[in-house]
């Protein structure tokens, strides 16, 4: 008994071992996966606050000569204005060209002279500081700013408050702006795991379905060209796909009100109302050329696996990618706007979601993206078209 154990044990390590494929996906590829993921996101974290802090362009109307001194020692140029913040400089603001705009009383040094203490209920001179907190860049500029200057006032007691004069509005980012930062953050990553996901539920049982099941047999010795059946199957899937990922896009659009809702004050500042009828035909022909690509890559895999179960494992190093392809949307304040960032499949997937979601489309870029994520998908087919003419692959020899 227990030799019969012994043995069975060694045959199944002798298996397990002699596996290369086996091998990699269950021992190797997890641990891979999890220190690319957290590599990459701690890699684009870092990078998007150093290149945040290394440079904060500020607009001072009149900053005090001992206040401007510690507000440039932690980073901060400031870049002379008038007294009063003027349209221009607002629209630079809300433009990302400048981080803020900040303003000192010109009697601020008269009334740092003869404050006293707090006890005295003097009323404290009023520091303006106007930003947008749509803009990550100004967002964490103002958190800086407001944190130095906090730091001063303590080392000087209560001389000075920050933004409290009633009726005026500090924070410059519009209704379109807050909705473009978080929906761009969110929808790209969510959109492009949920159309995964439903090429992924598809495409294995497609392919390597029939082939476990010996059912692929009979539809190859059928008289029609195995390119028009490979064209059928990726046709099929992928309006199947885009239609499961139409509805998860649905499901997702619909329930934003109730997940911001959670946001607190910042949700009031969200409308989905604010895109328009070429936004969505855009969004839908990125959605479309992208499940297109997902099925054929998908099915080019499925196609060299033997079962379901070994295509699953397979297309976990594709699903890898694509999560970091995800993650990056969260960790870029601006979409890019070359036109050959968007030549490359997948990624011009996830940097024409956030331009839409971001009111920063360029239909040139789009077209781009669509037509090479296309382009991508007719060279899969080609290849796949190769591997059915392949006996050893299509019947596991």
């Amino acid at each position: 008994m227990k030799n019969g154990a012994f043995i069975v044990f060694r045959k199944e390590l002798a298996r397990f071992f002699g596996d290369k494929r086996l091998l990699f996906t269950s021992v190797i590829m997890p641990g891979l996966m999890i220190y690319l993921i957290y590599s990459v996101m701690g890699g684009s974290m870092n990078s998007m606050l150093n290149d945040k802090t290394s440079k904060i362009n500020v607009a001072a109307g009149y900053v005090p000569a001992m206040v401007a001194q510690v507000l440039e020692q932690s980073g901060v140029e400031l870049e002379a204005s008038e007294p009063v913040i003027t349209e221009s400089v607002m629209e630079r603001i809300r433009s990302g060209e400048l981080a803020l705009y900040i303003n000192f009383p010109e009697d601020f040094d008269d009334a740092f002279a003869s404050y006293g203490t707090p006890s005295q209920h003097k009323e404290a001179p009023n520091v303006e500081i106007y930003y947008n907190s749509a803009d990550i860049g100004s967002s964490h500029a103002y958190t800086l700013v407001v944190g130095v200057l906090d730091t001063f006032e303590k080392e000087v007691s209560n001389v000075f408050d920050i933004n409290a004069a009633e009726g005026k509005q500090y924070d410059l980012a519009t209704e379109e702006d807050t909705t473009g930062t978080v929906l761009s953050m969110i929808l790209p990553m969510m959109l492009m795991v949920l159309m995964f996901s439903s090429c992924m539920a598809l495409a294995p049982e497609s392919i390597a379905g029939e082939k476990e099941r010996g059912t692929i047999a009979s539809l190859l010795i059928t008289p029609v060209p195995r390119s028009q059946i490979i064209l059928g199957k990726v046709g099929a899937l992928s309006v199947m796909a885009l239609l499961g990922g139409l509805s998860s896009f649905l499901g997702t659009f619909f329930s934003l009100p109730s997940l911001m809702g959670s946001m607190g004050e910042e949700s009031e500042m969200i409308s989905t109302n604010v895109y328009g009828a070429a936004d969505y035909l855009w969004l839908i022909l990125l959605i479309l050329s992208t499940v297109m690509l997902f099925i054929t890559l998908i099915s080019i895999i499925s196609t060299l696996a033997k079962s379901v179960k070994e295509a699953g494992t397979m297309v976990l190093p594709l699903m890898l990618v694509v999560m970091l392809l995800s993650f990056s949307a969260m960790y870029q304040s601006k979409p890019r706007t070359e036109l050959y960032w968007f030549m490359i499949p997948l990624y011009n997937t996830i940097q024409g979601m956030t331009a839409i979601f971001s009111f920063s489309a360029q239909p040139l870029n789009l077209i781009t993206a669509a037509a090479a994520n296309i382009a991508v998908s007719l060279a899969g087919v080609f290849v796949l078209t190769k591997l059915f003419d392949n006996e050893r692959v299509m019947f596991n020899g």
